[in-house]
């Protein structure tokens, strides 16, 4: 997050001449290289589909016999920086083309959220929720780690953290208003996914599963989350890890929820479903070969037992012969 530079920022180029449009795509990733990818689409409101589905940054319009102007769509409820960013790339094309550029907001952030992170802290308070709550539970009462006690302890904390993160930033705090079922539902299913991965580190390793769990879910998923910057200024690797992991997929969620309809957020919640049911698969599996390894270590004892029996009976057998 130190050095944000544009890497393959998906944008979209409309013109009235198809022509015209593609041999301006090919300008601008021949001078821009991979910091933009850039497609072609005929019409505006395609590319203002694209924009509400997330699926680009920007839409440049440029000027035709009608408008002498070009035109930029941005989504402003996307992201701050990614607004920034993309408005900085095209007024400098626009500069270059030596036309004025007028910008058009679809979807800007709501004056309560004017930089656009009330996903992300959400996302902040779900995870702390789900990790440091399993965490203290695997030092004070590791008996709970069983999965017939975790899943429901667990649901249960879930739904109350989701409940008082909800209460906060919603009606106290007042920086979303509505969408009560939807936000629940998520910050439940995000604080529970989270909870089952982090105790399958603490099976193992106990209240030292604080360091893999912050790992992952804090410092990889926090920058990768696209809650403070776009992932689309950050390098390839949290490109990836913005796919993949549950912060992201929490932050997109609610995003997606707050402003923009809901567009997009199933594939978002696929994922947070994913570790959900890998944490649970997990310990399961975990509980399972645990338990196999003490029926083996209660069967060698056994064994054991029965040895020294035996040697005790033998030489009390061989005491009662001498006398």
């Amino acid at each position: 997050m130190h050095m944000p530079t544009p890497n393959n920022l998906p944008v979209a180029v409309v013109s009235s001449s198809t022509q015209q449009a593609q041999g301006m795509a090919r300008s601008l990733e021949k001078e821009a290289g991979d910091a933009l990818d850039v497609r072609v689409v005929d019409t505006v409101a395609e590319a203002r589909q694209l924009l509400l589905d997330q699926e680009i940054g920007g839409a440049y319009v440029m000027p035709s016999a009608q408008n002498q102007d070009a035109t930029l769509y941005v989504a402003g409820a996307q992201g701050a920086s990614l607004k920034q960013v993309v408005t900085q790339t095209f007024t400098t094309v626009a500069e270059e083309q030596h036309v004025d550029l007028q910008s058009t907001d679809i979807a800007p952030l709501p004056t309560q959220d004017s930089m656009g992170t009330t996903s992300l802290y959400v996302t902040i308070g779900w995870i702390m929720a789900g990790f440091v709550f399993v965490i203290i539970m695997s030092s004070a009462a590791p008996e709970l780690l069983t999965v017939r006690r975790l899943v429901p302890v667990l649901a249960g904390w879930s739904a109350l953290m989701a409940l008082s993160i909800w209460l906060v930033v919603g009606p106290v705090i007042g920086a979303f208003d509505g969408h009560a079922p939807q936000v629940l539902g998520l910050g439940w299913l995000t604080v529970f996914g989270v909870g089952l991965c982090t105790a399958v580190f603490a099976r193992f390793i106990g209240p030292l599963a604080v360091i893999p769990a912050v790992t992952l879910f804090m410092f990889l998923g926090v920058p990768s989350s696209g809650g403070a910057l776009t992932p689309y200024i950050e390098s390839g690797l949290f490109q990836f890890l913005h796919g993949v992991l549950p912060a992201p997929a929490a932050v997109e969620s609610v995003r997606s929820v707050l402003s923009f309809g809901g567009a997009g957020v199933g594939s978002h919640v696929v994922t947070l479903l994913v570790w959900a049911v890998a944490g649970l698969a997990l310990n399961i599996a975990a509980q399972l070969w645990s338990g196999r390894g003490k029926k083996r270590g209660g069967g060698s004892r056994a064994q054991e037992n029965t040895a020294l029996a035996r040697s005790d009976g033998a030489l009390a057998g061989v005491g009662a012969i001498g006398n």
